[in-house]
């Protein structure tokens, strides 16, 4: 199964040392006053990244947690499921009766992390996207791609998604339409990838942090977010309950607005003049 497929529960990333910095502190005090609102309130790891992603990196809101755990102040509580998957609940220390609230959070993350609709995500992600540059003139040339230009990747058993050409200029592509980031290993594989196949990086991701963006940018690459993860049309009952009951940023559009695709034409043109 591709890594983007797998995301949907809580993947476990890449997390930076814990270093009880500013920004430790700062999501820190904005989690407690999360909670000192309504006691009663439940989150789950990845919820909780979400929440912060504007002003923190996700490493940084799990560490929080973990050290509001250690503090006393939260409490946590992790369900294991049949598949192998799990996802870590934290409920304020004075909530005695988490349960009903976890089980009813706990029919839509199931539901939401039934293969078969992950593997939809992932496909009507690249559909959109495909189908979007190609409207801007970028050529889509090969799918899942270890050769190209008469150059082979052998150092792994990686490839990357699709190669798109435009002006005689070859991206390497890929698309990542899941809540959490990228791995970090994964991305530096890919960009050694792209540099061997002589291909521009293009990274499409619903969310990555600034140092993860600074990798691809210094590799002569574009990073294109899109903020919301992509759902199929079909899943439209259910995007609107993951929206409503766990404030997740989910949508199934019909198309890429233009302005998250014209962001990457103008750069392409100035790269090109």
């Amino acid at each position: 199964m591709e890594d983007y497929y797998n995301d949907f529960v809580e993947a476990q990333e890449d997390y930076e040392a814990y270093r009880r910095d500013s920004y430790f502190l700062e999501v820190q005090h904005e989690i407690r006053k999360l909670y000192e609102r309504d006691k009663k309130s439940v989150y789950y790891v990845r919820q909780m990244q979400i929440k912060f992603e504007e002003e923190y990196f996700h490493w940084i809101t799990y560490n929080a947690l973990n050290g509001l755990r250690s503090m006393g102040y939260l409490k946590d509580e992790r369900i294991v499921r049949e598949t192998g998957t799990s996802t870590r609940y934290f409920i304020h220390k004075s909530n005695r009766y988490p349960k009903r609230r976890i089980r009813e959070m706990e029919k839509i993350i199931e539901a939401y992390s039934d293969d078969t609709i992950t593997r939809s995500c992932g496909h009507r992600a690249e559909d959109l996207f495909c189908n979007g540059l190609a409207l801007k003139g970028f050529v889509p040339k090969a799918k899942k791609v270890s050769s190209y230009g008469g150059v082979t990747w052998d150092k792994s058993g990686h490839n990357l998604d699709f190669v798109f050409e435009k002006n005689g200029v070859a991206y390497g592509c890929e698309i990542k339409n899941m809540l959490g980031y990228i791995q970090k290993e994964e991305l530096e594989i890919k960009l050694e990838m792209c540099e061997h196949l002589r291909l521009k990086p293009l990274f499409i991701m619903r969310g990555s942090p600034k140092t993860y963006n600074n990798m691809i940018i210094n590799k002569g690459g574009f990073v294109m977010i899109f903020v919301s993860q992509i759902y199929e049309l079909s899943q439209k009952k259910l995007v609107d309950c993951i929206k409503k009951d766990l404030g997740l940023p989910v949508d199934c559009p019909t198309a890429i607005p233009d302005g998250i695709l014209e962001r990457f034409v103008s750069w392409h043109e100035r790269q090109n003049m």
